[in-house]
């Protein structure tokens, strides 16, 4: 039997509300405080987990691969007929979701924190899928900051060419 103190009752509270009632093994996972801490995190900043191929019933599993591994095929005619339509462009409210991959997350959060107390930057990678923007990978730049502007010098621009270009050479999942 555990005790529930009051920051983990409100926690379930806000939980069930959301998804309903919690069961034994899911309140398990909220006796230790990163664990309450992740799950404030979660419901704070409305995060929502993809369902991944292991939690599917072994009887759909290559079904649930196939649809789990959907995310990384790039459509390049469906790609280029979206950039050309440019929807965003009437509306700049156009994206309303985020789905980042959790190897782009580590890298930005990594970078951040190597950066210390001066700015950091980076770019994001990916595509798009109708109102969502899906990042795919992150890279910092070698550049420095300040907290009024950013010294991209030449040596970013062409990092940034050549990061690009390298990428595109490897081979891409395609349907």
């Amino acid at each position: 039997m555990s005790v529930e103190t009051g920051k983990e009752s409100a926690i379930v509270k806000r939980e069930e509300k959301r998804f309903g009632p919690m069961q034994g093994k899911e309140m398990e996972g909220l006796t230790s405080s990163s664990a309450i801490a992740q799950k404030t995190w979660e419901l704070e900043n409305n995060i929502i987990p993809m369902d991944t191929p292991g939690a599917a019933s072994s009887s759909s599993t290559a079904t649930a691969t196939n649809a789990d591994d959907s995310i990384f095929y790039y459509d390049e005619a469906g790609q280029n007929e979206f950039q050309r339509d440019k929807p965003w462009a009437n509306d700049p409210h156009y994206f309303k979701r985020v789905k980042i991959s959790a190897l782009a997350l580590l890298k930005m959060v990594v970078h951040a924190r190597s950066g210390g107390t001066i700015e950091v930057m980076g770019l994001m990678q990916g595509k798009t899928d109708a109102d969502a923007i899906i990042v795919m990978d992150a890279f910092a730049l070698p550049v420095e900051g300040t907290e009024t502007r950013v010294n991209a010098q030449a040596d970013a621009y062409e990092y940034m060419v050549d990061y690009s270009q390298t990428n595109k050479q490897v081979p891409s999942l395609k349907p």
